[in-house]
């Protein structure tokens, strides 16, 4: 039994299995997420597929470093063969002061000769190079004709808002009916942009396709249902796990039968 879940929430990974537990926990229950918010905790081997249509990452199991292993030194296990002489200081590290001196007279020397050759150059070798001109932004063509009329009338609705927004108390925009509006247009946008990810993703249409239960979790999901609903009609597209429950046990009443 292959069950697809639609969300637009963040879900905990404790979640999955409450969802096992409500739909009866059938042994061939595989579930697919198609969500909009990546879960709260890693979800491998809970799901079958966890698909993420929405912004963020997939949360990944963080493996604990292994402890590192100090091996004690044990006196025995040092090699008998290592004699005092190779102890001592090699041969090559005895500085030799008559060496050092005729190094230093020939530095010297190379030296004085480098610094008449510096000053026979000519001092236009430090004259600073011009710095390389910025070129100008190129300015984007203005609107013409219908579409300065549509940008005009766009700008001035745009400024109208903002001032109403600020001439409006603060009890007026904290009131109850206010939020509320607020609240139904913002999860109006979310559904609709959550359905048309949906929609232009092959591989979650894939697996919309092989279902034979579609879930919509949250209020965010249900314009997604309704619309797979109207394209794919021999599927059960259902709001929340009970009404999933009763879908899945007609299913295996008539596989029975």
């Amino acid at each position: 039994m292959k069950v697809v879940l639609l969300s637009t929430r963040r879900l905990p990974p404790t979640y999955f299995d409450t969802v096992r537990a409500d739909l009866g926990s059938p042994e061939n229950l595989d579930l697919d997420v198609v969500a909009w918010v990546p879960p709260s905790g890693p979800v491998d081997g809970l799901v079958k597929s966890f698909t993420l249509v929405g912004p963020g990452r997939m949360p990944v199991a963080v493996v604990p470093p292994a402890e590192p292993v100090e091996a004690a030194a044990d006196a025995d296990e040092i090699p008998v063969a290592v004699s005092e002489s190779a102890k001592a200081p090699a041969p090559e590290a005895v500085v030799d002061e008559k060496a050092v001196e005729s190094t230093d007279t020939e530095a010297d020397e190379v030296a004085e000769a480098t610094e008449g050759t510096v000053a026979a150059e000519p001092e236009a070798i430090n004259e600073p190079k011009p710095a390389p001109v910025a070129p100008k932004p190129v300015a984007k063509p203005r609107p013409t004709g219908a579409k300065r009329v549509v940008k005009a009338a766009q700008w001035r609705a745009r400024k109208l808002r903002r001032a109403g927004g600020k001439m409006l108390p603060s009890a007026i925009k904290k009131s109850g009916p206010v939020k509320k509006l607020t609240q139904n247009r913002k999860a109006d946008n979310l559904a609709k942009t959550y359905w048309s990810r949906v929609n232009t993703r092959a591989d979650v249409m894939k697996t919309i396709a092989q279902a034979d239960v579609i879930i919509a979790l949250d209020g965010g999901s249900v314009w997604a249902g309704w619309q797979i609903g109207q394209v794919r009609t021999e599927t059960p597209v259902v709001l929340g796990l009970p009404a999933a429950r009763r879908e899945l046990d007609r299913l295996v009443g008539a596989g029975q039968e």
